[in-house]
């Protein structure tokens, strides 16, 4: 009979066990590799019908290089510091289509994929401040000489840095690293530059904004001055300039101006977007009060000389202004007069105008300095020769400009220098006067001759030209209170 190993024989037992754990350890693996299979392939393989439509075409499939375009968009989104992560997204067409708007780094500004600008850059606002150079201005905002230089080059052949001005604004966006990601100037509603940082470089562009033009009637009353009825009709007080100018040689609206006068105009308007920008030209003009009634219409002459002409075609620019500066009233006029300081009458050769000091005096008409400098009672004097047998003399002035010098030529309009109470003078003022061909002659009692008309083979081509103006203005209706009267068809017609 045979007897049964001893129980606690050591190879019996670990026999014995080992066959008891084997259906144990088959098991646990297996279920083990199941849920792992199961976990991969539902993760990876399964896809939905709608997925399954989507992979349906094979172009990606077949083309190598658009695989690896797909492969390396979803790199792009793992490199992303701040990006929208997308490896584990199983619609690799989609992730194709909006590869690149999505992470075109040079559009996003940043290596962190779908943030904003505004999201992640600090916005720097700034502006030309006073005695400003545009690099002066750069460098208060913040940034180093290496970066003002930066952007000084990306702009130097789109913005002549010389005509910056005093309040104009600019925005600098700077990375998180402090380097420039954008800059922005704004010159004008239509005009500015932008530098965008596009790979590695900083590269600068001029913008400009097309604006939408449109002729308007415009019918003013005066009531006070010229700048208060056109500022109270809405009008800016660029146009009171544009007007002053036109009618320089016959009205001046600082004495001839008068309650009741009425004004009529054609004046193009630019706009953006709807609103009003800036003027354009005025196409035609009308005063009308105790001074007359004077129109000028503008035209350009087959040699592209522009100016504004009277119905007959003669040009309202004349050889000499109406007045050489813009004075308040006439304190002293033309002849014998009891003398202010001496006590005794003598002649007074010229006129007084009473003007603030540092009023600007400019040239009447084109000439010669013959002298510049002090002179006894006329204090600070200029004299200028000019054509035809006329010399003019500028008295008391407070300032000469420094280009004013014995020699030089002047140009009409140009500034000689401010009024003043220099020598025997017993307040600010500029003291006028006028000689032709060596006598003494009242400056605002003469009649000069226009500059050169129309030409004569033009005549009839300016007369057709300027018809259509003076219908419309003459339809213009006469204001009868403050405000600006127009015609609504007019503007139907013109706009």
């Amino acid at each position: 009979m045979l007897r049964p190993y001893p129980i606690n024989n050591p190879i019996l037992s670990r026999q014995h066990r080992r066959k008891r754990r084997k259906p144990g350890w088959v098991l646990l693996i297996t279920l083990l590799i199941g849920t792992n299979g199961y976990l991969f392939f539902s993760g990876s393989i399964s896809f939905t019908q709608q997925e399954r439509v989507q992979m349906e075409p094979t172009a990606i499939e077949q083309s190598p290089s658009l695989q690896s375009d797909v492969i390396n968009a979803n790199v792009k989104e793992m490199q992303g510091i701040a990006g929208v992560r997308n490896l584990e997204s199983r619609n690799f067409a989609q992730t194709y289509q909006s590869y690149r708007s999505k992470y075109d780094l040079n559009k996003a500004h940043a290596p962190s994929g779908v943030r904003t600008l505004k999201q992640w850059c600090e916005r720097i606002a700034g502006q030309i401040e006073k005695s400003d150079t545009f690099s002066t201005a750069l460098v208060r905002s913040g940034l180093d000489s290496v970066q003002t230089s930066s952007l000084i080059t990306a702009l130097e052949d789109k913005l002549d840095f010389r005509t910056i001005r005093t309040g104009e604004r600019f925005e600098l966006w700077l990375s998180p690293r402090g380097e420039i990601e954008r800059f922005t100037y704004r010159q004008s509603p239509l005009v500015s530059y932008l530098v965008e940082h596009i790979s590695g470089n900083l590269v600068g562009q001029k913008i400009s904004k097309a604006t939408h033009t449109k002729t308007v009637p415009i019918s003013v009353r005066i009531h006070d001055s010229l700048y208060t009825s056109l500022s109270e009709a809405g009008e800016s007080p660029a146009l009171v300039m544009m007007l002053v100018d036109i009618f320089a040689w016959d009205i001046d609206f600082y004495i001839d101006t008068h309650a009741g006068d009425t004004i009529r105009l054609l004046v193009e308007k630019e706009e953006l977007d709807g609103e009003f920008i800036q003027y354009g030209r005025i196409l035609a003009a009308e005063y009308h009060g105790l001074v007359g009634t004077h129109r000028a219409f503008r035209y350009q002459t087959r040699d592209g000389t522009d100016g504004y002409y009277d119905q007959q075609g003669n040009s309202l620019r004349k050889a000499f202004l109406k007045s050489p500066l813009k004075f308040t009233y006439i304190s002293s006029g033309y002849g014998t007069r009891v003398h202010p300081i001496l006590g005794f009458s003598k002649m007074h050769a010229g006129i007084d105008l009473a003007a603030p000091v540092g009023t600007p005096v400019w040239a009447p008409a084109d000439g010669l300095v013959t002298f510049s400098g002090y002179k006894g009672y006329n204090g600070k004097l200029v004299v200028l020769r000019h054509v035809n047998g006329y010399e003019t003399a500028f008295a008391h002035l407070h300032t000469i400009s420094k280009s004013i010098t014995n020699g030089t030529r002047v140009r009409q309009m140009q500034v000689l220098g401010t009024v003043g109470s220099t020598g025997l003078s017993t307040g600010p003022h500029l003291h006028y006067g006028m000689k032709k061909n060596g006598k003494n002659v009242n400056p605002f009692s003469q009649k000069f001759p226009p500059t050169d008309p129309v030409p004569g083979p033009e005549l009839e081509e300016y007369k057709s030209a300027i018809t259509p103006w003076l219908n419309q203005l003459e339809r213009i209706p006469l204001a009868t209170d403050r405000c600006t009267a127009s015609v609504q068809a007019d503007r139907e017609e013109n706009g």
